[in-house]
């Protein structure tokens, strides 16, 4: 146990200098003023350190070094987290987070396309959603790390990107919610 807190606490420093990646952006006016990646990436801190997990099943932080490690391929097996905070996307797409912030590095989005959502939906009631925030969940699957670029309101997409790591479903077996 005291090996695994140990890697874990040397993959947090690895990720730490890991932040978000931003490159010369020629849209940044004075010099001191932080670019549009540093402003997002530190609007809300980390959750805290991880919950725990039973034998077998991987934390986030293991899910994020998992992925990195094996990009451009994916990182399979059994995750488990406490969903700290949900998202959506115009697609329809929910994001369960490890995070408070998405955007953090160690940060885990389980990804539910519409379809796997409506059968969630039919599963665990309509609320299941709005009721899994705080709860911890177990996903089996693969872990993969995206690169997510930076979007301005007024400019579109930016020169700054940073990662995620997914986990997308394909099928409502796939979570339990504990």
């Amino acid at each position: 146990m005291i090996l695994r807190y140990s890697l874990i606490t040397a993959a947090c420093i690895l990720v730490a200098g890991c932040q978000s990646t931003p490159v010369q952006d020629e849209t940044v006016g004075e010099p001191g003023e932080r670019s549009h990646a540093e402003m997002i990436r530190d609007t809300q801190p980390p959750a805290g350190p991880d919950h725990e997990v039973r034998d077998g099943v991987l934390t986030p932080l293991e899910a994020v070094n998992g992925a990195a490690q094996s990009a451009p391929g994916g990182y399979p097996g059994t995750f488990g987290m406490q969903v700290r905070n949900i998202g959506g996307d115009t697609g329809g797409r929910i994001f369960l987070n490890s995070e408070l912030n998405y955007r953090e590095q160690t940060n885990v989005s389980v990804v539910i396309p519409r379809d796997v959502g409506r059968e969630l939906a039919r599963q665990h009631g309509e609320n299941w959603i709005r009721d899994v925030v705080g709860k911890d969940i177990e996903v089996d699957g693969e872990a993969l790390r995206e690169v997510t670029w930076f979007n301005d309101s007024t400019l579109g997409r930016t020169k700054s990107y940073y990662y995620q790591t997914h986990i997308e479903l394909s099928s409502a077996d796939q979570l339990r919610m504990q």
